[in-house]
């Protein structure tokens, strides 16, 4: 009796030790590298699982045939076509045209007549410039001269008569020529009292108000010009063997949900220090004012290349516990499809397609929907369903 009760109390003993070692076993880590081999360990025995029970569906089909139902999969042609792998560059969108708006003569400003965001057409008014001091020059100049030529009409006729001397004669008319030029020169400064658009576009960065000093230089707004805009990256320095100017990229704009295609158009010619990058630009028309300066876009650059590559999705590649390899094709035999495992050499892998270098020709069919879950050699049947 005692015997009885120490071996089902052993029994007992040892169920819940292995309970808890399996609890301790399924316990998922804290850290990265611990949750990675977790991972790793977890698919590798779901890897065995999947072929125990393909294994053991098998054994049953081939004793009892017609009780097991063939699974139903899809299937896709192996193409060839030309593979890109793409680096994705962050840029800004520029205007392609700024124009830098300033007075040519100091005053104070008397109005403005536009606002940022404005939109304005070339030799359309923008500001004006108090000219009262210029004016009041002008008159006195103006006054001045007058007395001048007359001065220089009477020396002009005496020498003609060969009465008074010839410098009295150049002095007169030197002064009477000054004072011309002078009125000249300030009213050519009176016509600058109105500044003008030089171009169309839209106005930005207005800093100045009515009632301020212009002076000469200093810049009142601008003008971009938003009917043609550019694109501006800055490329680490180790594309400099692949990027050339005239180079075809795609540009994405996430903000618009919006990609165009361009040409490379400038290649900056110096190596920013600071970060080991190098500058290029994209110009593209503004089609609907979609785009506004500052606005982030993703420039993509092609950093791999091949031609007539033979190329299927990514997810259609299969792996063993190994490491190795493969996919699973579509074999047809005395009207039976079957399939059958490739072993296959991969290449270059981006955005969801990956390079075949060997193990599978444009002749393949590839199994798509339903290849994880069938094993090498199992009859299947094809969905015809679109």
């Amino acid at each position: 009796m005692k015997k009885g009760i120490l071996s089902l109390l052993l029994i007992i003993f040892v169920m819940i030790s292995c309970n808890k070692e399996n609890k301790k076993d399924n316990v998922i880590p804290d850290d990265l590298a611990g949750k990675k081999e977790f991972l790793k360990k977890k698919k590798i025995e779901l890897m065995k699982l999947e072929n125990e029970i393909s294994f053991l569906e098998n054994q049953i089909d081939s004793l009892e045939p017609g009780l097991k139902k063939h699974i139903l999969v899809t299937v896709e042609k192996v193409n060839k076509e030309d593979f890109k792998r793409y680096s994705e560059i962050q840029g800004v969108v520029k205007s392609d045209e700024v124009t830098k708006i300033s007075a040519e003569i100091p005053g104070r400003v008397l109005r403005i007549y536009v606002e940022n965001g404005d939109r304005v057409r070339k030799g359309q008014l923008l500001v004006k410039i108090d000219v009262e001091s210029i004016q009041n020059k002008l008159e006195e100049l103006q006054k001045s001269y007058e007395l001048a030529k007359d001065v220089f009409e009477r020396q002009e006729r005496l020498w003609k008569k060969n009465i008074g001397s010839e410098i009295q004669f150049l002095t007169a008319k030197n002064n009477k020529e000054r004072l011309e030029k002078g009125i000249e020169s300030l009213k050519i400064q009176l016509r600058k009292a109105n500044i003008y658009a030089p171009s169309s576009g839209i106005v930005d960065n207005k800093q100045i108000e009515e009632g301020e000093l212009a002076s000469p230089g200093f810049p009142l707004m601008m003008i971009l010009n938003t009917a043609k805009m550019k694109v501006t990256a800055d490329v680490p320095e180790n594309y400099l063997s692949t990027v050339h100017k005239g180079d075809e990229v795609t540009v994405k704009f996430p903000s618009l949900n919006m990609e165009t295609k361009g040409r490379i158009t400038l290649i900056g010619s110096t190596i920013n220090p600071t970060n080991r990058t190098f500058s290029i630009e994209t110009k593209f028309n503004n089609h609907k004012d979609l785009l506004k300066p500052n606005l982030l876009a993703i420039v993509l650059l092609t950093d791999y290349y091949l031609p007539d590559a033979l190329v299927i999705s990514s997810d259609l590649v299969q792996y063993e516990i190994s490491g190795k390899p493969f996919a699973m094709v579509i074999e047809k035999e005395n009207g039976i499809y079957s399939a059958k495992k490739k072993y296959i050499t991969t290449g270059e892998e981006y955005n969801g397609k990956i390079v075949i270098i060997d193990g599978l020709t444009e002749n393949d069919t590839l199994i798509s929907k339903g290849a994880r879950s069938i094993s090498d050699g199992e009859i299947v049947e094809i969905s015809t369903s679109k």
